[in-house]
């Protein structure tokens, strides 16, 4: 589960914790991975968020705190470059270096198909976040060369839990770990979010 925990980046901009019941849901198997923000390696970020929030120095710190405080699993950083110079391969090598030190599982977002394979390679990423617009179309070689390491997400308000159920199954059967679609968004669950589970429980069941 990805989320904002108390000692994650939008808890600490709006003095607000989104989520504060992690023990529980690690008790529960579930694994928490708190959010940050690259801000494209510090150049900029498409959130609305100041500069302050996304430089070297503040991500580590977070890193840290989510780690030591929050007890997370892993940490998501959002807003990497798909293919990123070799001053943002620095920055984003740093970060997983910390994480990774914390024996956490460094999970990068780039939101798009095409990416340098560098972040599996060098770059000391678990697990990337490619398509936010996932709707079943052909791989993209780094996508067919790393797809278990892949994770793919859709939004649209049009979609059905028979849509949300066949888009992940498809996600599944053309090799990708993750796939999550919605009709809300990110920041809401689905009305259908239980029943969505529910078929890919019996699926996996079936399968």
């Amino acid at each position: 589960m990805i989320i904002n925990t108390p000692q994650g980046l939008w808890s600490q901009i709006s003095n607000y914790s989104v989520f504060q019941r992690i023990t529980a849901y690690k008790a529960a198997g579930i694994k928490v991975i708190g959010y940050i923000t690259a801000g494209y390696e510090g150049h900029g970020s498409k959130g609305n968020i100041s500069p302050e929030w996304y430089t070297l120095k503040m991500n580590q710190q977070l890193i840290k705190n989510m780690a030591e405080i929050d007890g997370v699993d892993g940490v998501f950083i959002d807003e990497c470059s798909a293919f990123p110079d070799e001053s943002s391969k620095i920055y984003l090598k740093t970060l997983s270096d910390l994480a990774h030190s914390y024996t956490l599982i460094t999970w990068g977002n780039v939101g798009q198909a095409e990416f340098d394979s560098w972040y599996f390679t060098r770059g000391g990423f678990d697990m990337m976040h490619s398509n936010e617009d996932w709707k079943g179309q052909p791989l993209s070689p780094v996508q067919r060369n790393w797809s278990r390491r892949i994770s793919v997400t859709g939004s649209s308000p049009e979609y059905t839990v028979k849509d949300a159920f066949n888009l992940t199954v498809k996600a599944w059967q053309m090799g990708f770990a993750y796939c999550y679609i919605s009709n809300t968004g990110y920041d809401s669950i689905p009305s259908w979010f239980e029943e969505y589970t529910k078929l890919l429980r019996r699926y996996n069941y079936d399968t």
